[in-house]
């Protein structure tokens, strides 16, 4: 999957937004839900979008598709602009959207029937053997049932397929895995590696951030219809220490070695928490601290998720990511 930083893929955007700003009148009051924003896609990448509820990706993908116009700046698709004089632009025959977790299927219709069918909205070539590739690696084998009998997880894996069934350039999924189990989940990160092999350009908004994490070199971070990140997952991530060591323990916590003196502890009753830079100093620690870790009641390792990071970054606690937010972890 090729990143923006790459000299090929800065060549020629697939598509551009420029100066974007977008108000609406809610409750008698004016809500800015994009301001000044700007963002360039290219070929074959994975980008994964954050931002709390309220922050403006919802718009943004309306902008994106033209279901909505921004108040002010520039859609450019490809070469060109993406619409003229308010049209729909011919961009919207290679793209492909999944809103709030939805698809615009019929219900009443088989997940093959609506596939055919948004085919031939976008003038495209129905084909029966792609149909089938796209059904076998979601898992949906109820191809012929009306969508309206389907669970709530085969609901959402017929839409996936109506989003992608034209073989779009750009996929644009906003919350794509609602309502999907553990073997779903995985189904779709192959569905979007493949893609992207094979130069589909993924635009994903999710508050499922280990997904996001997992799947996308490029992260794009929205926090009140501003953009406040955008670049590789490895920058966004990057701090001093990447790792946490907790213990639990009724006895007091020996002296830190002068190694890590200066560390930021958190401390309460029994329990201690030391942020590290990687593995080997944990080796190291617990080395020096072997006899009395033989008394702790629990001793957890683990590196810094995209997650805590995130809300770091908006600066919330977990606790109020999990209230305010409704992330998930």
């Amino acid at each position: 999957m090729n990143q923006s930083s790459t000299p090929a893929a800065r060549q020629a955007p697939l598509m551009q937004l420029s100066a974007a700003a977008k108000r609406y009148q809610r409750g008698g009051s004016a809500v800015q839900a994009l301001q000044d924003f700007e963002l360039r896609l290219d070929t074959a990448e994975v980008i994964g979008l954050l931002g709390p509820n309220g922050s403006g990706k919802t718009t943004l993908v309306k902008i994106l598709t033209g279901l909505c116009g921004a108040d002010q700046g520039e859609l450019r698709w490809r070469d060109g602009p993406a619409q003229a004089a308010g049209l729909p632009g011919p961009h919207l025959r290679e793209i492909g959207v999944l809103l709030e977790g939805r698809g615009a299927a019929y219900e009443r219709l088989t997940a093959q029937e609506n596939a055919r069918y948004f085919c031939e909205l976008r003038e495209q070539r129905f084909s029966p053997e792609y149909f089938g590739h796209l059904a076998r690696l979601l898992g949906l084998a109820d191809v012929d049932t009306p969508i309206r009998q389907l669970s709530t997880g085969n609901k959402l894996r017929a839409a996936l397929i109506g989003a992608l069934i034209h073989r779009p350039a750009l996929v644009l999924l906003d919350e794509p895995t609602l309502g999907l189990d553990l073997e779903g989940v995985e189904r779709l990160h192959e569905l979007v590696h493949q893609g992207a092999s094979a130069g589909q350009t993924f635009l994903i908004g999710s508050h499922d951030l280990h997904f996001i994490e997992r799947l996308c070199p490029r992260i794009v971070s929205i926090h009140r219809g501003r953009k406040r990140f955008d670049g590789p997952r490895e920058t966004f991530l990057h701090q001093e220490f990447r790792y946490r060591l907790q213990v639990c323990s009724d006895s007091p916590c020996p002296p830190p070695p002068d190694w890590l003196n200066g560390r930021p502890w958190q401390q309460q009753a029994g329990h201690w928490v030391l942020p590290l830079r990687d593995p080997a100093e944990a080796a190291r620690l617990m080395a020096e601290w072997a006899p009395w870790l033989g008394g702790c009641s629990s001793l957890q390792l683990r590196a810094i998720e995209l997650r805590e990071h995130y809300l770091e970054q908006l600066g919330l606690s977990a606790s109020e990511g999990v209230q305010e937010e409704a992330l998930a972890s």
